[in-house]
């Protein structure tokens, strides 16, 4: 998805259409969870949920579902027939991104609940971020009941079926939130490559179950670790570290709490406007030696 043209209209109509959507694609990115390994707890009700007679059916029916609606979309966007044949593959083989791809609209359109649409860029990027943080960060507070589960329950929390059931479905919860609010941050983003490496570690904790799931790869260390919970606990810990700094950044704590102090404040932003005209200078200085090099004018 690119940004959307400031010549293209802004698409209208089609909520329930798209909030229909929203919910299938978010229960299959659910039902998806629920099978996926997610630590040391799980592996028994998983076994279970994969072997149920309408586990498949129901996947199947969800996916079936977002691919028929999608080929809807081939025929009733407006924009170019490679752009919707590029959608409609992209939401077929990888389902859970009908959250964020409108099928029938033009790429670069958001359709948010309760918002509407808006265009993809760096204004709705912000304020998707700042209405997102506090929620994610309630989220992945979740995170420390978790760790405490397993790390006293250790490789004998499958013998306690009730806490283990209610550790998977935690982390089950964590990772659904994960996971969306990624593929709606990604789509709004102004850049999506330079999203993806500055929250490399959310990327890291939403892939690291599904690498975990596929049987072909249990010979890698890294899965084995993933499995003994080892290598999830340090992800999980350092999202919650990073989510909480992001939330205080958001907020202005930081400064918030220096303006308590108005001597310190003050310095604090003298410091800081020395540091800016020390770096002005800095590019100042470069600049000047850049066109030194630069070849004379010809001559009038």
């Amino acid at each position: 998805m690119s940004k959307a043209s400031p010549d293209l209209p802004r698409p209208v109509g089609g909520d329930f259409r798209h909030g229909l959507m929203l919910v299938v694609a978010l229960a299959f990115l659910s039902t998806l969870s629920l099978v996926l390994p997610h630590g040391d707890s799980g592996d028994t009700f998983r076994e279970w949920l994969m072997g149920h007679a309408l586990f498949r059916p129901a996947i199947l029916m969800l996916w079936a579902v977002i691919v028929a609606e999608g080929f809807l979309g081939l025929f009733s966007s407006t924009d170019t027939l490679g752009a919707r044949i590029c959608r409609f593959l992209f939401t077929s083989l990888i389902p859970p991104v009908r959250m964020v791809i409108a099928s029938s609209k033009p790429r670069g359109w958001l359709w948010l609940p309760g918002a509407g649409w808006k265009p993809a860029g760096a204004d709705t990027s912000e304020k998707l971020e700042q209405k997102l943080a506090l929620p994610m960060v309630i989220l992945t507070l979740l995170v420390l009941p978790v760790l405490g589960a397993e790390l006293t329950g250790g490789e004998s929390l499958e013998n306690h079926p009730r806490m283990a059931l209610a550790t998977h479905l935690t982390t089950c919860v964590i990772w659904i939130g994960f996971t969306a609010e990624f593929l709606w941050m990604v789509a709004a983003a102004p850049n999506r490559l330079a999203y993806c490496l500055k929250h490399w570690i959310n990327l890291v904790i939403i892939l690291l179950p599904l690498v975990a799931f596929l049987r072909v790869l249990n010979a890698f260390r890294f899965v084995r670790m993933f499995r003994a919970g080892k290598l999830l606990r340090a992800y999980r810990l350092r999202g919650l570290w990073t989510r909480l700094w992001r939330l205080a950044l958001l907020l202005n704590l930081f400064e918030r709490l220096q303006q308590r102090d108005p001597a310190k404040y003050c310095a604090s932003l003298e410091k800081k406007i020395t540091d800016l005209e020390e770096q002005l200078d800095e590019l100042r200085t470069k600049l000047g030696a850049a066109r030194e090099k630069l070849p004379p004018p010809p001559a009038a």
